[in-house]
């Protein structure tokens, strides 16, 4: 056998969770994840066209600003007016609110104004050569970019102009970008939310509505019908379970009359055999046992005239006696007159009485009633006789068992039997094919089932078991 990996088994759960996520979740789960990675893309996207055309500008504005500046600052710087120069670098600063700096140098690269308000920083002190004259260098600093470059004044017999222009405006408008986007995000996330929301009634209603459908059926409410909301998928789906349950309910109401009309054709059968139980009985008690009383006088009148020899009259007497206790053992179990005559208690202590001497088997009999309930109606007295009849024969023919237990406890709403043996047991599963062998657990379920009662065998090999029946009362009150 191939042992599963626990990260498999965990893998497999995680997955079974995520599936039994509600259908909402799942299209909410779905719109929103949907929409993180859309907005993220085009917030990348975005902001990297943007970034490159802004830098783009901004170094042509740089270069552009560099050259004015240069143009601006030849005549001051040739005729040694620093004044002037100054003057104009604070000018130039004021108007282009991303310029960082302006640093103006001598032909010998001596720094003569600049825009700082103390020193030169040590980073910008560094003088650019001949080659990099006209070209822009990114510099990083605890402010942000700055794009430095440097421009000669006069083709370098005046000096040179270094300057450098912030991204700030760039990165104030890249992060304006990202919250529009982010803003727009969210409203999309909010309205998804809705639609998703909207989209799982759509959805899920109609579902719900055959959950409570399929529900009542298994209740028994074979006439509940699903509503048909569209005819789409579940639409055709809420069609074909109509269809389903009206065939079920069909097929229910065919078994249900084959089943009344069992009940009743094995209800007459009963009744027919307890009436025909009932004429024999009397027919044996009236008729047969009167007659072999007589018989039993007369032998006894010849004994006492001594017209017969005394051991051929004692064997006819023995004989005769022994006739009229097998018939009134007969009568009794065809039909005992005092199930009629005192009740289902009497009848059933008198039946324990006679298997007990007969059989040899030690049965614990108990009745319990309420005090001043009553006897049980007719019909239910002679179901359970006739129950507690066959199960206790069976204890005597199959349980190889010396003792078993009889009890019954009546109520006001119900009546239970209850009849126990420690016996071999069997397997009640292989007694349902067992055919006529088990023709008497047959019998005991079909006259509980007729009473609208219940009749359970429970057993199993070696040990023992045990009958149960509950009919209901109150209803044939």
């Amino acid at each position: 056998m191939i042992e599963v990996p626990i990260s498999v088994k965990r893998i497999s759960r995680l997955f079974w969770c995520l599936l039994s996520v509600p259908v909402f979740f799942k299209i909410l789960g779905i719109g929103a994840l949907v929409a993180t990675l859309f907005g993220g893309v085009i917030i990348l996207q975005a902001k990297s066209s943007m970034s490159r055309v802004l830098y783009q500008m901004l170094e042509e504005n740089t270069l552009s600003t560099a050259r004015s500046l240069v143009t601006e600052l030849e005549r001051p710087m040739i005729t040694g007016d620093l004044f002037t120069v100054k003057r104009k670098l604070q000018r130039s600063l004021g108007m282009t609110p991303q310029m960082r700096y302006i640093i103006v140098r001598d032909q010998d690269g001596g720094i003569v104004a600049h825009t700082f308000e103390k020193a030169v920083p040590a980073d910008l002190l560094r003088v650019y050569s001949e080659s990099l004259w006209g070209t822009t260098q990114v510099l990083d600093s605890g402010e942000g970019t700055t794009l430095d470059t440097a421009f000669p004044i006069l083709k370098g017999h005046g000096g040179s102009v270094q300057l450098g222009m912030s991204d700030r405006l760039i990165t104030r408008e890249l992060s304006a970008l990202r919250n529009s986007i982010l803003k727009s995000l969210a409203l999309c996330v909010g309205l998804g939310a809705v639609l998703a929301l909207g989209l799982t009634q759509i959805l899920t209603r109609p579902i719900h509505n055959l959950v409570q459908a399929a529900d009542r059926i298994g209740k028994g409410h074979f006439d509940a019908k699903a509503h048909i909301f569209s005819a789409d998928e579940i639409g055709r789906l809420a069609v074909a379970f109509n269809q389903m349950a009206a065939s079920l309910d069909s097929y229910r109401r065919k078994v249900g009359e084959k089943e009344r009309a069992r009940l009743s054709l094995i209800e007459k059968i009963i009744q027919t055999q307890e009436d025909e139980r009932k004429t024999i009985s009397r027919e044996l008690h009236d008729q047969l046992g009167q007659t072999l009383l007589a018989l039993l006088l007369m032998i006894q009148s010849c004994s006492k005239n001594g017209n017969l020899a005394p051991n051929v009259l004692n064997e006819m007497e023995k004989k005769v006696g022994q006739l009229i206790e097998e018939i009134h053992r007969l009568v009794q179990g065809m039909r005992p007159p005092i199930l009629d005559d005192y009740g289902l208690d009497s009848a059933l202590a008198r039946l324990i009485e006679e298997v007990s001497a007969y059989s040899g088997l030690s049965i614990d009999y108990q009745y319990s009633s309420p005090q001043g309930l009553g006897r049980l109606p007719g019909r239910i007295e002679v179901t359970l006789y006739r129950i507690a009849q066959e199960a206790i024969t069976n204890v005597v023919r199959h349980a190889q068992s010396d003792r078993a237990s009889l009890v019954v406890l009546q109520q006001r709403k119900n009546a239970v039997l209850l009849v126990e043996d420690q016996g071999r047991g069997f397997d009640p599963a292989g007694a349902q094919t067992a055919g006529d062998k088990r023709l008497g657990l047959t019998g005991m379920k079909e006259r509980a089932t007729l009473l609208g009662g219940s009749c359970t065998v429970e057993s199993a090999t070696g040990e023992g078991t045990t009958v149960r029946v509950n009919v209901p009362v109150q209803e044939y009150q």
